[in-house]
């Protein structure tokens, strides 16, 4: 029983949590869904991002530290370099040499040897490097000595670093005990002339260890350096390992020099070369948190706004059964709460159309009257106002409010049309002309209107203003712009090839090309050229419709065609038949 009790608890803990889950609320629900699948895509990438950054930073830093020692060692050899070339230089000069077996017995011509010729030469060379703090003969013949400048080769067995044979033919380095730095090498023999010997006489250049080496400076500000020969060390600067603590773990990195073989060795606390991967984990670790805080809120957020959603459809329902039948409610979300809002409107304003259509039908049917009563009586109304006008103004002697008046009753005849959506070519043509010289009296004859009408037009219907809202865009978007520069609107109605072509080309402003192509797709803030081209292509087809052609600065030109029907065909045959 009880290995069978402890098969059913998985089985019945998992049921538990289902149960608890079901039992929740369906916005937690729905946050926490959302929270545990933003949780799973960013612990993964926070964790491979931790990885690679760690791996970067750490490379990064060992190659900025090999970088260094590379630098280092390259300097070191620069340094080197300089001073065996100078010491080798002192080494094989005549002067020395001759001093080093200078006898002894010959007091004068010691005295004039040391005094003229080896004195002055080193003082030159101390001018030419000035961080040299002596050079130094020392002569294994005699105890002669001067100054500092030549001394017996006995002086050089107090040197903490001496024995014999470590002086040779090539420059050594040594770290003496008052803690300068020297290069010594042996003297060449001059007696012996076929075979290349030395002696015991040899040659040192001092130097101030802080000059040689600080070079080195720059890079040792967060490491240690140290640079060492096979017998002793010589400079060693940084960090102190006794800082750092015994337990405390170290990276180093060693270089060796060309002439010499120096061993130039760095090394830097793992504290120190993992700094950077630190601070990166803490910021990441921040950015993680920020991320889960985001992902907590924007959870409950979403969650809420969908729950209201839900609740909202629930309370317009619940009105709906207490009777609100006028009720409004619409979702923009095409999703599917969104289309269950409004699928249960669509339905809602079916019942009330089924419940109200023969009233609403009634009401309808009256407005209609009374809009087409309206729209018989206010026409005639402005006709008889403009007649009455153009009598007013022939009795008074004002031609031009008279022709001005007779230009708007025109104007308007055609424009109105008695309501009709077509009309002639004739009344579209008279109607574009009392525009024009409407214009043209408005604006002081500011532009001058050219016509190129075929006379063999035939009678064709076409589309109610159709021409003028493209002259007036000529106008007002063209030529009115350009001001001062005298206009002028070029207007032709051809027959080409069983198509009635009109050209509108005017010397304004011009178009820019961005702004082509978007004009016909644009809605103006009138009756613009988008609403004819859409007029043309629901008359006569997609093939027909608006070109534009514009130059910047210079002019624009608006192009269409419009096909002649049979119907136009034999109208016109009818006529000539009758003439």
């Amino acid at each position: 029983m009880k290995d069978g009790g402890k098969e059913r608890k998985p089985g019945e803990r998992r049921k538990k949590i289902l149960n608890l889950f079901q039992r929740l609320s369906y916005r937690r629900k729905l946050a926490m869904i959302c929270f545990l699948t933003g949780l799973l895509p960013l612990t993964v990438m926070g964790i491979f991002c931790y990885r690679q950054t760690e791996k970067l930073l750490f490379e990064q830093e060992y190659r900025a530290m090999d970088s260094a020692v590379s630098t280092a060692t390259a300097a070191m050899d620069t340094q080197i370099r300089v001073y065996e070339g100078l010491l080798t230089y002192l080494a094989s000069s005549e002067i020395i040499i001759d001093i080093s077996f200078q006898d002894t017995d010959q007091i004068y011509e010691t005295y004039e040897q040391l005094n003229y010729k080896f004195d002055t030469f080193l003082n030159s060379i101390y001018v030419l490097h000035p961080e040299v703090l002596q050079i130094t003969v020392y002569n294994a013949q005699s105890p002669l000595s001067h100054g500092r400048q030549l001394r017996p080769l006995f002086d050089l067995e107090e040197e903490s670093w001496y024995a014999p044979g470590v002086i040779g033919a090539k420059p050594s380095w040594y770290l003496k005990d008052d803690g300068t730095l020297c290069a010594i090498q042996r003297l060449p023999d001059p007696y012996e002339k076929y075979v290349e010997s030395y002696s015991d006489n040899c040659i040192s250049i001092t130097l101030e260890p802080k000059t040689f080496f600080r070079v080195l400076e720059t890079v040792s500000e967060d490491c240690r350096i140290q640079v060492s020969t096979p017998l002793q060390t010589l400079y060693s600067s940084g960090i102190d390992p006794e800082q750092e603590g015994k337990g405390a773990g170290w990276y180093s990195l060693s270089g060796t020099t060309s002439p010499g073989e120096w061993e130039i060795l760095m090394e830097k606390p793992l504290r120190k070369l993992l700094e950077p991967v630190n601070r990166m984990q803490a910021v990441i670790w921040l950015i993680i948190e920020s991320c889960l805080v985001l992902i907590l809120v924007t959870s409950g957020f979403w969650s809420s706004l969908f729950v209201r959603r839900v609740s909202q459809l629930l309370g317009h329902m619940q009105e709906v059964k207490n009777g609100d039948l006028e009720l409004k409610v619409h979702d923009d979300c095409p999703d599917e709460i969104g289309t269950l809002t409004n699928t249960f409107q669509e339905m809602l304003d079916r019942i009330n159309q089924l419940i109200q259509q023969d009233y609403k039908n009634k009401i309808l049917l009256r407005e209609t009257e009374l809009k087409a009563l309206q729209a018989q009586i206010n026409p005639h109304f402005l006709y008889n106002c403009l007649s009455l006008i153009n009598s007013r103004a022939l009795l008074s002697g004002q031609s031009e409010i008279s022709q001005m008046s007779q230009l708007l009753s025109t104007f308007y005849r055609t424009t109105l049309n008695r309501g009709k959506s077509e009309t002639t070519l004739e009344s579209e043509l008279k109607n574009v002309r009392s525009y024009l010289e409407i214009q043209r009296m408005l604006h002081d004859g500011l532009f001058d209107v050219v016509w190129q009408v075929d006379p063999a037009l035939p009678e064709t219907e076409l589309p109610n203003l159709i021409l003028q809202p493209l002259v007036e865009n000529a106008i007002v978007h063209g030529i009115l712009p350009n001001k001062p520069k005298k206009g002028r609107l070029f207007l032709a109605v051809t027959q080409v090839m069983g198509q009635l072509r009109f050209t509108i080309l005017d010397n304004g402003v011009g178009i820019p090309p961005e702004k082509i192509g978007n004009l016909l797709q644009t809605e103006s803030g009138g009756y613009g050229l988008k609403n004819v081209n859409e007029r043309i292509h629901l008359t006569y087809g997609e093939q027909y419709g608006l070109n534009i052609q514009s130059i910047p600065g210079e002019s624009t030109m608006v192009t269409f065609c419009i096909p002649v029907g049979e119907r136009n065909g034999e109208n016109d045959r009818r006529r000539g038949t009758k003439e």
